[in-house]
């Protein structure tokens, strides 16, 4: 996993882990995706010749050390500013909230009724379209485009999770897919 990649998974972990989630299935596959990423830590060369060091030793858990339930954050090493990450995350969720709560209840809700009935080769699609309709019926044009779509979809992907924890390691996919 690269840099930027491990960064925006990071990013995901603590913004679906923030404190208004009281979801416990959630938060335990939470915790079980980040165990996950944390394996990839072992710096074993891939079949490509590359390795995974990017998830380097050093341990970044307290990246979201005042957001509670805790979720424990696999290391990326020196490669990111723990206070830039949680800078970041803080950033994300403040856009998130000035969207007005009926748009982004209507997209999640569409955004979950469109990933029932297709398959999960379509959720990229499916999550651009919506972040694109909020956009579309926001009159927010004075933030900064990047990280707007980075909060919506972040938003939209907490929504669904809430309601459908299992769907959470698939749903992380089309979000990295979805951020490259």
């Amino acid at each position: 996993m690269d840099g930027s990649r491990g960064h925006d998974a990071l990013i995901f972990l603590s913004f679906l882990g923030q404190s208004d989630c009281k979801n416990s299935e959630l938060q335990h596959e939470l915790q079980s995706l980040s165990r996950d990423l944390s394996k990839l830590n072992d710096g074993e060369i891939q079949c490509d010749g590359h390795s995974n060091m990017a998830w380097a030793s050093g341990n970044i858990s307290d990246l979201v050390g005042d957001i509670h339930p805790r979720v424990e954050l696999p290391s990326l090493g020196n490669q990111v500013d723990a206070e830039a990450l949680r800078a970041v995350t803080l950033e994300l969720r403040e856009i998130a909230d000035l969207f007005e709560r009926s748009v982004l209840a209507r997209a999640t809700e569409s955004f979950a009724n469109k990933l029932c009935n297709s398959t999960i080769n379509m959720w990229k699609a499916h999550l651009t379209l919506e972040v694109e309709w909020i956009v579309k019926h926001s009159q927010r044009s004075d933030l900064p485009q990047e990280r707007v779509m980075m909060a919506l979809a972040l938003t939209l992907v907490k929504g669904v999770c809430v309601k459908t924890p299992q769907w959470l390691r698939s749903l992380f996919d089309t979000t990295m897919q979805y951020l490259e």
